[in-house]
């Protein structure tokens, strides 16, 4: 088993996260179960005593955090494929939200996720190998009523996802950012008790009864077996991408959201040029994008007012 890659995989005991440990112990690697209660990964651990290492692990936590990731390298001597997959979804209409529904969504969603990486990038690093996989959802790529603190955090992680990738291709440290539709889990089993009711507003009534109505089901086309496969197939790749959209419902929602987003660039683009202190050139004022790649300017940076 020396040659059989070790992944780390947070959010291990439900849903995607319990379909992808299934899956890669099925195709003879090792598998790092990150979860809140490892107790509930009994069965794996009895079957493959020498492939499974169940951990606690708190995404909110970063001591316990690092302690799990060490625990890991430890026991398997390296680390190659981590999944950050841990989070949950927080609705409500933003009005409606308390302060402390809204940070602990990024607590999970975001800093979660930013706990892990801090804690295993020195050893990829190290290495200079690895391959890292971000779950985030159709909902990083679109918007949709009452889930604004779901869809910002993983805005949030697909944004800082993008600049990691950056950071660690000279490393041989490859990113992909997963965007999976909507898959037959739990995952929206307590979106009925989450709705915020602190303060309910009658404006958004309508916005609150349709949460509900999703969360108590729905066609929902993915299969988590089939995204675990989906999974086990980007790690693979040599030359993996830096976005991977999982499901016919995510392809065809993403494809409309960004072919909306260039027509609308497109429909303004005199407004957005005449933002510029200089005539831009014929090359500029025709096609896509003038910004050289690797420069961002805005407000905030050295070139700004």
């Amino acid at each position: 088993m020396a040659s059989a890659r070790v992944w780390l995989i947070t959010g291990a005991t439900g849903g995607l996260g319990r379909a992808l440990v299934a899956r890669v112990l099925k195709g003879g690697d090792r598998v790092v179960a990150a979860a809140r209660n490892p107790q509930r990964l009994r069965q794996f651990e009895t079957a493959h005593p020498e492939r499974f290492l169940p951990v606690p692990m708190d995404v909110t936590d970063p001591a316990q955090v690092r302690a799990a990731v060490q625990r890991g390298i430890a026991a398997f001597g390296r680390l190659d494929v981590l999944v950050n997959n841990a989070g949950y979804a927080q609705p409500g209409a933003l009005e409606e939200l308390e302060d402390i529904e809204l940070r602990q969504q990024f607590e999970s969603n975001f800093f979660g996720p930013v706990n892990v990486l801090r804690a295993a990038l020195p050893h990829l690093r190290s290495r200079r190998s690895g391959h890292i996989l971000q779950i985030s959802s159709i909902a990083g790529q679109i918007g949709a009523p009452g889930m604004s603190a779901y869809t910002s955090s993983k805005h949030a992680l697909e944004g800082l996802s993008v600049s990691l990738a950056a950071e660690l291709k000279p490393f041989g440290i490859r990113v992909t950012i997963v965007e999976p539709g909507s898959t037959r889990t739990a995952f929206r089993g307590r979106w009925s008790e989450l709705v915020s009711r602190h303060h309910p507003i009658p404006d958004y009534d309508t916005t609150r009864a349709a949460l509900a109505n999703t969360a108590s089901g729905g066609p929902q086309a993915g299969d988590p077996d089939r995204v675990a496969d989906a999974l086990a197939t980007l790690a693979d790749l040599p030359d993996p991408p830096l976005r991977a959209a999982l499901g016919s419902d995510a392809l065809h929602v993403i494809s409309a959201a960004r072919r909306a987003q260039l027509d609308q660039l497109d429909a303004h683009r005199g407004l957005s040029i005449s933002a510029d202190g200089l005539s831009p050139t014929p090359e500029e004022g025709t096609h896509h994008g003038s910004v050289r790649p690797g420069l961002i300017t805005g407000p905030g940076t050295a070139d700004s007012a």
